[in-house]
C-alpha cells in the first residue's frame, strides 16, 4: 500500500464520429475524427510523447498537473454507463490520469470537468460514405 491517496481520473479524450447534437461548431466547421483516423491520432499522441505533458486549459506553464497512465480505444460494442450517463461508446478515445492536488481539488469543485488534447489538423470535406 502505498501513502498516496488515488487521485485517478478515468475520461473521454475524443469521440469517434460526428456528435448528432452538433450541427456546427462556434467557428462555422463541424470537425470530427472517423474511429479508424482517432485510433491514429491517439497513437501518435502517445508515440511523440505529447501525452506526457499534460497542462490546464491549454495554457503554458501549466503543465505537470497529470500523469497519464492510459490511453485506449473503447472496443466493446455496449457504450460504457456511469448512472445511466454515457461515458465512451465504440471507437472513442479514452484516458486515465493520476492528478497531482491541485488539479484533484479542481475536479472536487468541478472546475475541471474533461480532456481537451490540443494539436492540428487540416480541415477537408466529408466525403460521402
Amino acid at each position: 500500500m502505498s501513502d498516496v491517496p488515488d487521485r485517478l481520473v478515468v475520461g473521454l479524450a475524443y469521440q469517434a464520429g460526428p456528435d448528432p447534437r452538433i450541427a456546427k461548431g462556434a467557428d462555422g466547421g463541424r470537425d470530427f475524427f472517423t474511429a479508424r483516423e482517432l485510433e491514429l491520432a491517439s497513437r501518435t499522441y502517445l508515440r511523440k510523447g505529447t501525452g506526457l505533458i499534460t497542462g490546464l486549459f491549454h495554457e503554458d506553464g501549466t503543465e505537470g498537473h497529470a500523469q497519464v497512465v492510459a490511453s485506449y480505444i473503447y472496443r466493446n460494442p455496449e457504450p460504457w454507463l456511469i448512472d445511466g450517463v454515457v461515458v465512451a461508446k465504440q471507437g472513442d478515445w479514452v484516458l486515465e490520469a493520476i492528478l497531482d492536488e491541485p488539479a484533484w481539488q479542481m475536479v472536487q469543485k468541478g472546475q475541471i470537468t474533461g480532456w481537451s488534447p490540443q494539436g492540428s489538423a487540416i480541415r477537408r470535406s466529408r466525403s460521402t460514405p
